[in-house]
């Protein structure tokens, strides 16, 4: 067997937008979930002395949103397929009720909700009288 590979997963650049309470409990669990899959060997949280020079920096202490694991080289591929479809696989689903206009918006990231966003704007701009020409 390979040694492990030592690899950092910052979820801080992942777009979640999440206060440092919420993204602190997505990364526990996202260890845990690592752990338990067999993904990972070892799995937590990152201290501010584990992450190189070139990632963000912390005072002190663990790095909400960064996991430093130890990953097989085997395992490497299914970790990376395993956080893609945590994270930027998955469709999200907005509904708009505004002034008799209904949609549902299903999108994958931010480009999709913008460009579905301004399609919405164009519909809500457009109003329609029926008039009787009798």
């Amino acid at each position: 067997m390979t040694k492990p590979l030592t690899v950092t997963i910052d979820l801080t650049e992942a777009g979640l937008e999440l206060p440092p309470d919420g993204l602190e409990a997505m990364s526990l669990r996202l260890a845990d979930e690592l752990q338990a899959g067999g993904l990972a060997e070892t799995a937590g949280l990152a201290r501010a002395e584990d992450v190189p020079e070139q990632a963000k920096s912390a005072i002190a202490g663990f790095i909400w949103g960064v996991l430093t694991t130890e990953i097989t080289r085997e395992n490497l591929k299914k970790t990376l397929d395993f956080l893609g479809n945590q994270f930027y696989g998955k469709a999200r689903m907005l509904e708009y009720k505004a002034d008799g206009l209904e949609c549902s918006i299903e999108y994958r990231n931010q480009a999709d909700l913008d460009q579905a966003i301004a399609a919405v704007d164009s519909l809500e701009a457009i109003r329609i009288k029926i008039k009787d020409l009798k």
